[in-house]
């Protein structure tokens, strides 16, 4: 996200001046979040075949609460630009992914017990479910938006066109919205039935490859914004975590696989890994841009 440049300016100087509004901070709190969850992940896999270390589930409840934390520490300008329901969504996604596994860290053990396991995924699931909703109200906010302006044309016969403050199409945003709930409704399958079924399996890979779709549809935007570098490992991301159910979308039965097991959380996890370095590389953008700012 930027301050706002005058119509007149160049393309080259938009992105060339223009700053990230985020702060170092914030953007620095969701980076060691989402880095804590990838590492809890990638420690989980050497013990697929039982159940997760205390450690790994730590990792993986405090990432999502530090994100969730990050997005509240920013909700004034992010309700201004995408609208407070969808900010309250989307930290409520994080919320409940800290929270599914919260059980586990007390009691580690309590993995391999159905009535936690269902928990697990219900949870997990709802949470996907949640961030989906997130970005389907983006793009609602960014309908008013836009309607707003057509009425302003209606009445003064011009409009401004930084009133609309949501920069991603439709396309970006429904297609990250649709993957993620393809997402949570493929996890939530697996409650009662971990191994579930292949259609399960096929939502979950569906679902994480249109969320690196949304990202890629925005690429020129984003580009210019952020720097194409961060752009690209979050789409990587999110591929491979898609990839990460593509065994057990093959053959299902797979699921009772040691190995694919620990390749299952080692992948999940570099995929999240892939996110906090997306979200490093935004910080050394910004950074930049702000040193080679006239106003530093």
């Amino acid at each position: 996200m930027t301050s706002r440049v005058t119509p007149a300016a160049l393309p080259s100087e938009v992105s060339r001046h223009a700053v990230i509004a985020t702060s170092s901070g914030v953007l620095g709190l969701a980076c060691i979040g989402m880095f804590f969850y990838g590492l809890g992940n990638i420690l989980a896999g050497p013990n697929a075949s039982t159940y997760p270390h205390r450690l790994s589930w730590i990792l993986q409840c405090v990432g999502p609460l530090l994100v969730a934390i990050a997005v509240t520490l920013h909700i004034d300008h992010l309700s201004y630009r995408i609208g407070r329901s969808a900010v309250v969504l989307i930290i409520g996604g994080a919320f409940l992914q800290g929270v599914a596994v919260t059980p586990f860290v007390f009691v580690p053990t309590a993995f391999l017990q159905a009535a936690w396991f269902n928990w697990y995924y219900g949870v997990f699931g709802s949470s996907m479910v949640v961030l989906g909703l997130g970005l389907a109200s983006v793009a609602l906010h960014k309908g008013k938006q836009i309607e707003g302006g057509l009425a302003q044309i209606g009445d003064v016969g011009d409009t401004d066109p930084h009133d609309v403050t949501v920069h991603a199409s439709f396309l970006s945003l429904l297609t990250g919205s649709v993957g993620l709930v393809l997402n949570g409704l493929g996890t939530l399958q697996q409650i009662s039935s971990p191994e579930a079924t292949r259609e399960a399996w096929v939502l979950q890979v569906l679902g994480m490859l249109l969320v690196a779709v949304g990202i890629a549809s925005h690429v020129t935007h984003l580009r210019n914004r952020i720097g194409l570098a961060p752009v690209g490992v979050a789409i990587v991301g999110s591929f491979l975590m898609g990839l990460a159910c593509l065994p057990y979308a093959v053959d299902p039965h797979t699921y009772t696989s040691s190995t694919w097991g620990q390749t299952y959380w080692n992948v999940w996890g570099a995929g999240a890994v892939c996110g906090s370095i997306a979200v490093g590389l935004v910080i050394v953008r910004k950074r930049s841009v702000e040193a080679d700012s006239p106003t530093s």
